[in-house]
C-alpha cells in the first residue's frame, strides 16, 4: 500500500515537476560558464555532421557528460568536493561505456528520442502530454537501438548534437547583459519553438550523415 501510494504521490506530482524544470532551464542555462557553451557548441557541431563516422568516440564523450552530472549530483548529496565527484563520475561513465558500445547507444537513443519526444509536446501546453511523449520517446529510443542500431547512432548523434548547439548558441546570446532577460523571457514564452529550433537542424545533420556514408561507401566500392 505504501509503495502504491508513493507511485501514486509521484505520478501526479510529476506533471507540475516538469512545468517547473522547463520554467527554470533557461536561468539554469544563464548560470553555465562561457567555456563550456563555446563547448556544447562544438561538440555540437561536430556530433551533428560526424556523429556516424565517430560514434565510439561521441558514445564516450557523452557518457563521460553524464557521468560528471551524476558525479556532481553524487557529491552534493555526500558532502565531497564536486570536481572530484565530477571527475570520478565521467572516468567511471566513460570506462563503463566503451566496452558496451551497442547498450551505450541504446541509451543515449533513449535520452534523445524522450527528450524529442517532450520538446514536440511542448506545443500542446500541458505538462502531462510533454511527461508522456519523453516516456514513449525514451522507450522507442531505448528498444530500436537494438533493432536499427546505425540507424539510432544517426538518429541520436543529430539529434544530441543539435540540442547542444542551440543550448550552447542561447547560452552565448544570453551572456550578453543587454540580451539576457529579453532572452530568457522569450525562452519561457515561446519554449513550444524549441522542437523546431532542435528538429531542423537535427534533420540536416542526420541526411547530411547519411549522404556523407553513402558517398565514402560508393567511393570504396569504386576502388
Amino acid at each position: 500500500m505504501l509503495a502504491e501510494n508513493a507511485v501514486h504521490s509521484a505520478w501526479v506530482g510529476a506533471p507540475d515537476a516538469v512545468d517547473a524544470s522547463v520554467q527554470a532551464f533557461p536561468e539554469f542555462l544563464a548560470g553555465i560558464p562561457i567555456w563550456q557553451l563555446v563547448f556544447f557548441v562544438v561538440l555540437g557541431l561536430v556530433s551533428l555532421l560526424y556523429g556516424l563516422k565517430l560514434f565510439k568516440g561521441m558514445v564516450v564523450i557523452y557518457a563521460a557528460m553524464a557521468g560528471v552530472v551524476a558525479g556532481v549530483a553524487a557529491a552534493i548529496r555526500f558532502g565531497a568536493p564536486e570536481l572530484l565527484g565530477a571527475v570520478v563520475g565521467a572516468v567511471v561513465f566513460a570506462a563503463i561505456a566503451w566496452p558496451l558500445l551497442k547498450v551505450a547507444v541504446s541509451v543515449f537513443g533513449g535520452i534523445a528520442g524522450g527528450l524529442l519526444g517532450a520538446m514536440c509536446a511542448l506545443w500542446l501546453n500541458d505538462p502531462v502530454y510533454v511527461l508522456i511523449a519523453g516516456l514513449v520517446g525514451l522507450v522507442l529510443g531505448f528498444v530500436l537501438g537494438f533493432l536499427l542500431f546505425r540507424g539510432v547512432i544517426v538518429f541520436t548523434t543529430a539529434v544530441l548534437g543539435a540540442l547542444l548547439v542551440v543550448l550552447g548558441i542561447v547560452g552565448l546570446v544570453m551572456a550578453v547583459p543587454s540580451a539576457r532577460e529579453a532572452v530568457i523571457a522569450g525562452v519561457q514564452a515561446h519554449r513550444h519553438w524549441l522542437p523546431v529550433l532542435v528538429g531542423v537542424p537535427a534533420a540536416i545533420g542526420a541526411v547530411y550523415q547519411a549522404v556523407q556514408t553513402r558517398t565514402e561507401g560508393t567511393g570504396k566500392g569504386e576502388k
